[in-house]
């Protein structure tokens, strides 16, 4: 039995990638662009909550008039402020709990360039969608340019047959990856 919501249920996309892309920076601008694209659609965004890219999707979407939830970790909560601009705080515990946060109600995750924190959040979300788990994202989206290089060297190096890769697609730009994400 499938376990996952309808796609029309499901009002919100997650957005993952790097906390220190600064202002400017080219995944800070597709944050920002996408942010806004995602919420001209009416989808809720779902992100980190801190800053980078989190705090660039959160920009775009507040400036197009769309809800953000900032889905943080309370072992930040002495070190890291969430954006200002957040609709919503939804802390979680550890990990497991952030991820189970981010993808909760989710069509789709879009995935930024980042680093050692956004792979394994790609990892784990592509995981999940591969057991159908957790009635997760039905779609999950790259965007930006170091994709095709990770994707030829896990084809190449690991065992990622066509069923898995199946599940990834990969967008140019911030409104194919919020036409993906959101379906128009």
């Amino acid at each position: 039995m499938d376990d996952r919501m309808p796609a029309m249920t499901k009002g919100s996309v997650a957005v993952f990638g790097s906390s220190k892309a600064p202002p400017g920076s080219e995944p800070h601008r597709l944050a920002r662009e996408l942010g806004s694209a995602l919420a001209q659609r009416g989808a809720v965004v779902r992100c980190g909550g801190y800053g980078g890219v989190m705090e660039a999707v959160t920009q775009g979407a507040t400036g197009a008039g769309g809800k953000v939830v900032g889905c943080t970790l309370a072992w930040y909560r002495d070190t890291r402020v969430p954006c200002s601009q957040l609709s919503e705080v939804c802390e979680a515990d550890d990990l497991a709990g952030r991820i189970r946060n981010l993808l909760t109600g989710t069509r789709a995750a879009v995935v930024l360039p980042g680093g050692v924190g956004t792979l394994n959040e790609l990892f784990w979300v592509w995981t999940l969608m591969t057991s159908d788990h957790e009635g997760g994202p039905d779609t999950l989206i790259l965007l930006g340019e170091p994709w095709d290089e990770l994707l030829d060297l896990l084809d190449r190096r690991f065992e990622f047959g066509p069923a898995l890769r199946g599940l990834l697609r990969v967008a140019r730009d911030p409104e194919e990856a919020a036409r993906l994400a959101w379906g128009h």
